[in-house]
């Protein structure tokens, strides 16, 4: 197992959650958690929609400093061709800031507005990180027998030219050693046992894939302060995920853990009492579930651990 990666400590992270699944334009915020302030655009936008837009789908961006250095990096793009794009522009983001493109895994949900945000980037060769298996086939065969496809999109000729595919299952450091993307996650709790319904396509064969390999996460280490874990969907559980972040880095102090869980759901929710318990072990300063956490999740763990628990919400930016 890879350890003892040099993640350089930061001296400030902000994470703005620029799609998931919940939004409330007049969430209340505080001095870490900063909501959208809806006093400063329209609530209805030109297209007809809402300010901001939420789906089942998740994005989010992670800016770093430390000193004069910054890095800013997107990782996921959301479910819909267009809704990333609509709420960067309520948000006043700025698509060519983006220094490199994280995929957690490549899931629809995650995936589907890579095409439309790369096909507006001014630069070229940004680097887009995944694993080799985030751009093959997929889908859900569910108990009734029905297939869901969960593929990502392809990108066409001109989009790949704007961007520099890194696929590797490792770690990888960006913006200058202060981001971590952790590549693939190791498996070692009991009851994180995967998502038995899930099938890739591998050399023209569907195969069962439980373990959907190419989940990762991204990590900072935020100065005296410790690891903040942001996840995509969490398909390697959980706890793997936090215990593999606590590995690379060789530190063991978790200030924060946002995303997606993947605790919703009759294969999952019975896992919630084990996840929890892990979880209050680990005890994380801060939590925000979101994104495929599941209703049931998200609210034993507010019951659970009040004192860590934010309310996630679109557009939400917390600053460490």
């Amino acid at each position: 197992m890879i350890k003892n990666i040099p993640l350089l400590e930061v001296d400030e992270v902000k994470i703005t959650l620029i799609m998931d699944n919940t939004i409330d334009l007049f969430m209340t915020g505080n001095e870490i958690v900063h909501r959208f302030d809806s006093s400063k655009s329209p609530l209805t936008k030109d297209d007809g929609f809402s300010a901001l837009i939420a789906e089942h789908g998740f994005s989010t961006m992670i800016q770093v400093k430390n000193g004069n250095k910054q890095a800013t990096v997107l990782l996921d793009a959301g479910m819909s061709p267009n809704g990333i794009l609509h709420n960067m522009n309520s948000l006043g983001i700025d698509i060519n800031d983006i220094q490199a493109i994280i995929i957690s895994h490549g899931h629809v949900d995650h995936t589907m507005g890579l095409p439309s945000l790369v096909e507006k980037l001014e630069s070229h060769k940004i680097p887009l990180i995944c694993h080799p298996d985030a751009f093959l086939g997929r889908k859900l065969i569910m108990p009734g027998g029905y297939e869901v496809n969960v593929s990502a999109p392809k990108l066409t000729a001109s989009q790949q030219e704007k961007i520099v595919f890194i696929n590797t299952v490792d770690p990888t450091l960006l913006g200058d050693d202060m981001i971590l993307v952790s590549g693939e996650i190791a498996r070692t709790t009991d009851f994180e046992t995967g998502f038995p319904i899930h099938y890739t396509k591998h050399k023209g064969q569907w195969e069962n894939d439980p373990a959907v390999k190419d989940d990762q996460c991204v990590i900072v280490n935020v100065r005296g302060k410790g690891l903040v874990v942001i996840t995509g969907c969490c398909h390697s559980g959980l706890i793997n995920t936090i215990h593999y972040a606590q590995t690379l880095t060789n530190s063991q102090k978790v200030y924060a853990v946002l995303g997606g869980f993947h605790l919703t759901g009759g294969i999952f929710e019975k896992i919630i009492p084990a996840t929890i318990t892990e979880l209050q072990k680990i005890n994380p300063t801060y939590l925000m579930p979101g994104h495929c956490t599941g209703w049931s999740a998200i609210h034993q763990i507010a019951q659970s651990m009040p004192k860590a628990f934010i309310p996630n919400n679109v557009g939400t930016t917390l600053v460490f």
